[in-house]
């Protein structure tokens, strides 16, 4: 099966908190996924404005989770589990979501995910638990 590439970028930029968000593709394979979050001042979360809200990291983990369980079944996919280990603050800086399928079942899929800055440090890891039955 080879990645639809066309459609995977419109279930990603269809939702209008995706587009908010700015995601980018910046690699996909079966069961893989790269995603890009450029920077943008609405996501700081403190009053000094000094890191990323912890929301937007737990965003860009669900959606690069499910997004790695797109490329195998070519529809988005509900979210029923999500945890995170938040590692260390992301600051101002573009960061990159990362992706593997762990299990791909009939009704359930899994997913790990690490979010790390442009220098490849690790902010956040989390793994996803996804809905893959046909409705």
């Amino acid at each position: 099966m080879s990645i639809d590439t066309e459609r995977l970028l419109s279930i990603l930029n269809r939702p209008r908190y995706h587009q908010f968000l700015g995601l980018e593709l910046v690699e996909a394979k079966e069961g893989y996924i790269k995603l890009r979050l450029p920077f943008r001042e609405q996501f700081l979360g403190d009053e000094s404005g000094t890191y990323i809200h912890g929301g937007i990291l737990a965003s860009l983990i669900d959606i690069a989770g499910d997004f790695a369980l797109i490329t195998l079944h070519n529809r988005g996919l509900p979210t029923v589990d999500l945890r995170i280990d938040y590692l260390r603050p992301a600051r101002k800086e573009d960061l990159y979501a990362i992706a593997t399928v762990v299990k791909n079942g009939r009704s359930l899929g899994i997913a790990d995910i690490a979010v790390e800055n442009v220098e490849g440090k690790q902010i956040a890891v989390g793994r996803g638990l996804y809905s893959t039955a046909q409705a």
